[in-house]
């Protein structure tokens, strides 16, 4: 279990966004976002560096936090 902070991801838009950059990288992935916090937590068989940068490469500057 991955959980990362996405500062910018400021509405359940931006958290679908944010959602299908993960899924492009495991479609597998169990997501949930907590927009209100601007937090993801991601259970993935991908590497949390992986994921970091599928959210980069979305838009979204984010920093993982431990689990």
């Amino acid at each position: 279990m991955y959980r990362f902070d996405v500062p910018g991801m400021k509405c359940s838009g931006c958290a679908k966004k944010v959602e299908g950059a993960i899924k492009a990288k495991d479609t597998a992935a169990e997501f949930s976002a907590d927009v209100e916090n601007r937090r993801v937590t991601v259970i993935s068989s991908v590497s949390q560096t992986e994921l970091a940068a599928a959210i980069q490469e979305a838009g979204y500057a984010n920093q993982p936090v431990p689990a």
